[in-house]
Parts: C-alpha cells; structure tokens; sequence
C-alpha cells in the first residue's frame, strides 16, 4: 500500500510535468527561425501555402497545440515533414529498440563498474589504491561522450581494427564503443557516491558493534554496509538516466546508430516539427518513468522515504 501510494503521488506530478514539456518545447521551436519548406531552391508562395494547409502549419498555434495534443493522446506523433513515406510513430518504432539497447546496456555497465569500484575505494579508504580510483572516476566523470566517443572509434576501430566505427553491423560487437561511450561518465560519479556513502556507513557505530560481535568483513560489508550506502547512487539514477538519453544523441550520430539521437538531430536541422516534438516527448516520458523507477529503489533502500 506505502508504495502504491508513492507511485500515486508521482504520477500525478508526472502528468502535468509531461504536459508542460509538451507545450514548452512545441511552442519553442516553433517560434525558431527557418521552416520545414526552407531550402536552397525556395518555393513558390503558393506551393509554400498548399504545403502549409496540407499539414496544418496554416492554423493558429494554439489550435495546432490542441491537435497535436489530443492527436497525441491516441498514439499519433503526426507526419514527418521531411521523412514523407513514414510518420513520425513508424520512425519513432525504428529508432526507439536501438536508443533503449544502448541506454541500457550503459546504465547496468556503469553500476557495474561504478559500484565495484566505490566499494573498493571504500575498504581501502586513504590508501594509494582508493586515490588512484577516485582520481579515475573523476576523469571519466569529467570526459564528455563526444570526446571519449571519438576517441574510442579512432583508437579502436581506425588504428587497431577491433571493432566496427559505425553502423549496426552482426553480432553485437557495434555496441560496445557506444555503450563505454555512454558508460564512463556515469560510471565515475557512481563510483564518488558508493565510495562517499560506504565510506561514513564504516564508520558508524552499529558497524563497529557487528565487527565486535566477531562478523566477517564480508558480511558486514554485503549485509550491513552496502545497502544504506546505495541511498545516494539510487538518487542519482534519475539524472544518469536522463544524461544517457540526451548522451545518446551525440553518441548515434558519432556512430552512425539509427537512434532516437540521429532522428532528433536530422529533425531539428530540417525543422521537422513534428519529429522533433515526438522525440522530445518520448524522451521525456522515459526520463519521467526512469525517475519513477529509481524513486521506488530508493524507496525500498530507505524506508523512510516511503513516509514522505
């Protein structure tokens, strides 16, 4: 019932934030310079405003805003404006497995190595072995995906040939390079927060009472330490989320992934509305739900939370 009653109170501040988004981001780029028609060969009034009536760029913004809404409520992203044998839902199906693919992949990588390695850091507080670790996870926090991205594609598909430099290719080697990519920099800033958070629970006096008791590092560490230690990094899962997703534009394009990312990018140089909106919106409905998900984790950490 405690739970439910948290996924109740966030879905409804989902719901208008979602909403508030959607208009936000359809009025902004709709005030933007430049138009879907623009190009090196203009067009002729009249074909400007045949084209205009045929996709309703002709109405006035606050009836276009009220269609696409409710449109938007029966699961139709609209045409594509420069994609015009598809609409944006079937491009949005396309791109949608090869974003989540790669998001995912990332964010069990980054626990995987960020969690590790804080924990290490931890046992081994104030020795050489927990300030070299510290001193990696802070550069790899600092190192943006559109360095490290390239970096790694010409290291390692360029100069040494090991994995593919773009495209999807066989097998799953094309996901690698992309996924360290996106990785790293989470990575890091979980390793600071596990090492942080273990580091003050080992210090704490039911701690120092376990090891009294004559319990094993191991079980003090697993069963005692880790779980209240993880509070922060369950916090900071939202905002990981959040930052692979908008990583991942600069990722795919880097890659040549057939991502949400590169259909985002070719939507906003082409003022493809419609596209752009429903990347937007796609993209800010999973980083609600991600926020979700991780609310309900670090509501099973702390239960305190839970009362809130």
């Amino acid at each position: 019932m405690i739970m439910g009653a948290l996924i109740f109170r966030r879905l409804m501040t989902a719901i208008p934030t979602l909403l508030g988004i959607i208009l936000a981001s359809f009025f902004l780029i709709r005030i933007a310079p430049g138009g879907p028609f623009d190009g090196e060969r203009p067009l002729t009034p009249e074909t400007q405003a045949a084209l205009q009536k045929a996709y309703g760029l002709d109405k006035p913004l606050w009836e276009q805003a009220w269609l696409y809404i409710s449109n938007l409520l029966q699961g139709d992203f609209g045409p594509s404006l420069v994609y015009r044998d598809f609409t944006v839902t079937e491009l949005v199906a396309q791109g949608l497995p090869i974003s989540l693919m790669l998001g995912g992949c990332a964010i069990i990588l980054a626990l995987a190595i960020g969690i590790s390695a804080g924990l290490t850091a931890a046992v081994r507080a104030g020795r050489k072995t927990d300030n070299l670790i510290m001193m990696s996870a802070t550069v790899a926090t600092a190192l943006p995906t559109f360095v490290t991205g390239p970096a790694l594609a010409l290291f390692f598909g360029l100069w040494v040939g090991l994995l593919p430099v773009s495209g999807t290719g066989q097998g799953i080697t094309w996901l690698i390079m992309p996924v360290v990519a996106l990785a790293l920099p989470v990575s890091g800033a979980i390793a600071k927060l596990t090492r942080a958070g273990l580091a003050t629970i080992l210090k704490q006096d039911h701690i120092r009472t376990a090891r009294a008791r004559g319990l094993s590092e191991s079980k003090i560490l697993f069963k005692h330490g880790l779980r209240p230690a993880l509070v922060p990094v369950a916090s900071y899962l939202g905002p990981a989320a959040a930052g692979l997703l908008t990583g991942a534009v600069v990722v795919e394009t880097v890659f040549g992934l057939p991502g949400l990312g590169r259909y985002f990018v070719q939507g906003a140089l082409n003022r493809d509305y419609p596209l752009v909106l429903g990347v937007v919106t796609l993209y800010a409905g999973l980083i609600i739900l991600f926020n979700l998900f991780a609310d309900l984790i670090y509501g099973w950490l702390d239960p305190r939370m839970r009362e809130g």
